[in-house]
């Protein structure tokens, strides 16, 4: 009974992080253990906070000890290596403390890039920082032995990594299923998206059921962005079992292909209001039965997808576990998909035949209009069933792979793209992924066509100069030799070989890939944050390299300034809402772990009551020590960790606490009282942390709004490069989208996956910047939702577009297409250039809704005309088709809405403030479709 309480309200991290928090302290208080690592042993304890923290499972301790002791070792070898150099000028000198000061912003310089261009070194690029800190600042000046010192820190990284790594062997689980748990919440979610949609798909929906479809779109959205990362991150991770992670990949496409298909087909469109009962009872589509049974189908795959993948991946253990049910049931689920989707695609072709043969309405639409959305949500529940098919093909062939492979450790291979993957080692305090690139370059920076065409006019000047060389050869009847070319034409051709020589082709293409490399670095925020981390680390470290009889050495020395220099490296991010965050998480920490520090040393000290007392409360039968005052204090601080959404926090108390209570304990003769030392520790370990919040919002300062407003104005440009490609395949090829294309749209789509993600992640840290004035926060959101709204409509305008009758939708109706693919385009780009530039939108765009108006009346057009002539129009294209028109409107919603918000966000440039009667007059001409005078239009600021 206890057991089970224990193992329900306690994690099995938790508990491994008391357990290396009880066997660290009890190494540094048994003298002869400590004595190995002199008076700075404690930092046993800060290394176990700070860099060889317990983590969720063995596989992720294993890859934190082997990287992080790699990177301490460089630091210790690197440092030690300084102070022998140091060593071999006369003691004092300036020589002897440049020496350890340059190499300590050298280290400080590539430990900060590779923090920020690789961070799966995150941790180990700050431990060489660490070692380095402490070694090259501490005693300098002074006599002392060099490898001693470096022998003594050896012993405590070891030890820190060895109890860390002990504790996770004796309780963690070997292998992590959190990628396997996020694909099963993941399909859990799709199934209710979809039991929701089902419920009732052809009568209008409620209010609730549309706010409740909107929520769980919003949630698949992020678990689909969440389950591509953790699989980036599972793909490199150590791990055991008996099936690669890689075999999921294509199963996770699927997922995402399915939550489009969910977006742009089956969400009910609020404002359709001529939905009623009665329309439903009177003109209800005979497949109205099989769509909803390919539906529950479709949902009865997902869950035995689900059941398969967690009988795979999440029981990985030594003897083989049988999956003959879930095979069973993944059979039986296609075999029942495929006889439904074949069932609901014959239904829906005789009704679509049947409805296109009845009498015209006075709409003139071949399919009543209350019947649209009916169409795109067939089509899109049949484009469902087809890649539900190919998930369960996924899940067959992973089944075959577990029935024939035995249990083994899966490795990752060492590649940049290894190490530029983020793991899951340590927590990401600030909720989101590195911006590994910046959105756009400066201003400064030429445009390709800006390079090009400076190109040309160099060799249209060189031409010139040539011609102008020959008529003044030809002029003086020949080639100027001697002393006609000394006196004439030496100071012409002397005039000349500079620039010729400067444009030559040789040397323009060494002068554009020069420009290339100085564009690069001037802008990389890689080196700008490692520049950041050695401004900081030579400012805070500059006292310990002055004489030794100086103030400001006895002052570093007196206070222990070590602590400065690291909580300035901690603390400093690669952008300033995460620095600020961090920042103000760990000063809090600092705050709680002095206060707690000193109400120990009030009741432990030497008060044998007081002794007593804590005893009593940690349940004890000898007196209080540091260590168990420590391990009462680690319990609460285990949750801030663990279980928080603020382990920053509990991570920098946890780190104050050791310096205060253990150093007294380790050098009772220090002559410094706990009082003092717990205002000293406090205030150096708060003065790093302003010193990196300073340093970070004025130096090469990376605001999260400027990044986010660039980084929109990039996925809009992407935006428009995909529907331009979308509109290329159409038009280019009538009867076909090449693979090509194909190709294209996809990569394409992927960065502006990524792009979206990357936004979010910047609208996380966004919030946590210091400003005077409010952003924006819900309409920059807002923003986010369309774009990717945006996105999903595309991608279905792409598959719908394989299906339509190309010959009456598209050929016969290019130039309405053209309108209208101009018109989006157009919207696209002043909102592009609008998030980019932070100006007013333009008051009138062309319109594209009625371009979209036109379009459709000459498609139904079209459409009448080819039904007349052939039969076999009627069909599934014709359903197509409609489904089309229906996702082209919902874009031109989605386009008006995002214009909209740009209008709100930085205004409009307004003209024309009040209608005047001349443009009410009409058009001469009736052609269906075509606008009034005036109506072409549409205005940010309202439709005239």
């Amino acid at each position: 009974m206890l057991y089970e309480f224990v193992k329900e309200r306690i994690s099995r991290r938790a508990l491994a992080r008391v357990v290396s928090t009880f066997l660290c302290i009890l190494f540094v208080t048994i003298h002869p253990f400590s004595q190995l690592g002199g008076s700075s042993a404690f930092l046993v304890l800060s290394l176990k906070e700070l860099v060889f923290s317990v983590q969720e499972d063995l596989a992720q301790q294993l890859e934190i000890t082997i990287i992080n002791i790699t990177g301490a070792l460089v630091g210790i070898g690197v440092s030690t290596f300084a102070r022998y150099l140091a060593a071999i000028p006369q003691e004092g000198s300036v020589t002897s403390r440049l020496i350890p000061a340059v190499f300590l912003v050298t280290i400080s310089f590539f430990a900060g890039w590779a923090k920020s261009r690789l961070p799966r070194l995150h941790l180990s690029a700050r431990i060489s920082c660490f070692v380095s800190i402490w070694l090259l600042t501490d005693k300098m000046g002074i006599n002392s032995p060099v490898l001693s010192d470096s022998s003594g820190f050896l012993w405590i990284i070891v030890t820190a990594a060895s109890i860390c790594f002990f504790s996770s062997v004796l309780i963690l689980h070997w292998s992590s299923t959190h990628l396997i748990e996020e694909v099963a919440s993941t399909l859990r979610s799709i199934h209710r998206c979809l039991s929701v949609c089902m419920d009732d798909p052809f009568t209008y929906p409620s209010s609730k059921k549309i706010a409740d479809l909107k929520d769980l779109h919003v949630e698949l959205v992020h678990r689909s962005v969440m389950l591509n990362e953790m699989y980036c991150q599972a793909a490199f991770e150590l791990r055991m079992g008996r099936v690669s992670v890689k075999s999921l990949k294509p199963l996770l496409g699927m997922v995402e292909h399915l939550r489009r298909e969910l977006s742009w087909g089956m969400l009910p469109r609020p404002g359709q209001n001529n939905w009623s009962k009665e329309s439903h009872c009177a003109s209800s589509p005979s497949f109205e039965a099989s769509a909803i049974e390919l539906g529950k189908t479709i949902m009865t795959s997902i869950k035995a997808v689900e059941d398969l993948v967690l009988g795979v991946y999440a029981h990985a253990t030594l003897r083989h576990k049988s999956l003959r049910i879930e095979r069973d049931a993944v059979t039986a689920a296609a075999i029942n998909l495929n006889l439904a989707w074949y069932t609901a695609k014959n239904e829906l072709r005789n009704t679509i035949r049947i409805l296109s043969e009845e009498p015209g309405s006075s709409s003139s639409s071949i399919i009543p209009s209350h019947l649209h959305y009916q169409c795109l949500f067939a089509t899109s529940l049949l484009q469902m069933a087809y890649d539900t098919s190919h998930i369960l093909q996924v899940a067959q062939n992973i089944a075959a792979h577990h029935e024939a492979s035995r249990l083994r450790f899966w490795l990752p291979r060492l590649t940049w793209q290894w190490l530029g993957v983020a793991p899951r080692t340590f927590i990401m305090e600030e909720y989101g992924v590195p911006i590994a690139h910046d959105a756009s370059e400066a201003e400064t920076t030429l445009s390709a066509g800006e390079v090009r065409q400076g190109v040309a006019f160099v060799d249209r000047q060189d031409e010139i100069t040539s011609q102008e060389v020959s008529y003044y050869s030809h002029a003086i009847g020949r080639i100027p030799t001697g002393s006609r070319l000394s006196l004439k034409s030496l100071p012409r051709c002397l005039s000349l070989t500079p620039r010729r020589f400067w444009n030559h082709p040789v040397i323009l293409q060494f002068r554009l890939a020069a420009s290339r490399i100085i564009r690069n670095t001037q802008h990389s925020s890689h080196l700008q944050h490692a520049t950041k981390n050695a401004i900081g680390v030579a400012m805070l470290s500059f006292p310990a390299f002055l004489p030794s009889n100086s103030a400001g050495f006895q002052w570093f020395r007196w206070i222990h300034g070590q602590w400065m220099i690291i909580s300035y490296v901690w603390v400093l991010e690669t952008n300033t809402g995460a620095t600020w965050r961090v920042g103000c998480l760990r000063l809090s920490g600092t705050i709680l772990g002095a206060i707690y520090a000193y109400i120990t040393w009030a009741i432990c000290g030497r008060n044998p009551i007081g002794m007593v007392v804590m005893v009593t409360v940690s349940g004890s039968d000898h007196p209080a020590s540091p260590d168990q005052c420590c391990q009462l204090f680690d319990i609460p601080i285990t949750w801030l960790v663990t279980k928080s959404r603020i382990p920053s926090l509990g991570v920098v108390a946890s780190v104050t606490l050791p310096p205060i209570i253990v150093y007294q304990y380790l050098t009772p003769d220090s002559g410094v009282s706990t009082q003092d030392l717990v205002s000293m520790r406090a205030s150096m370990i708060a003065l790093g942390i302003i010193a990196a919040l300073a340093t970070n919002s004025l130096v090469f300062p990376r605001h999260s709004r400027v990044l986010f407003l660039n980084q929109t104005s990039m996925t809009l440009r992407l935006l428009s490069q995909l529907y331009l490609l979308l509109g290329q395949g159409m038009f280019r090829n009538i009867y076909a989208f090449t693979p090509h294309d194909e190709q294209e749209t996809l990569k394409l789509e992927l960065q502006i996956r990524n792009a979206l993600h990357r936004s979010s992640s910047l609208l996380t840290t966004m919030s946590d910047e210091l400003s005077l004035v409010p952003k924006p926060m819900r309409h920059y959101r807002e923003v986010v939702l369309k774009i990717q709204k945006i996105l999903d409509l595309m991608t279905g305008l792409r598959k719908i577009r394989e299906n339509i009758p190309r010959k009456e939708t598209i050929a016969s109706v290019l130039k309405e297409r053209k309108d209208f693919v101009s018109c989006i385009c157009i919207s696209l780009f002043a909102s592009q250039h609008v998030f980019q530039a932070q100006q007013p939108l333009p008051q009138f765009l062309p319109s594209a809704r009625q371009a979209l108006e036109i379009l459709k009346s000459q498609m139904e057009a079209s459409l009448q005309r080819s039904i007349d002539v052939d039969v076999s129009v009627k069909g599934i294209s014709l359903a197509y088709s409609i489904a089309e028109g229906a996702v082209m409107r919902d874009m031109v919603d989605t386009i008006e809405g995002l214009l909209e918000l740009c209008r709100q966000l930085f205004g409009t440039s307004a003209w024309l403030t009040h209608a005047w009667p001349e443009t009410s007059v009409y058009n001469t001409d009736e052609r269906p479709g075509t606008p009034r005078a005036g109506e072409g239009w549409f205005s940010t600021v309202g439709r005239w």
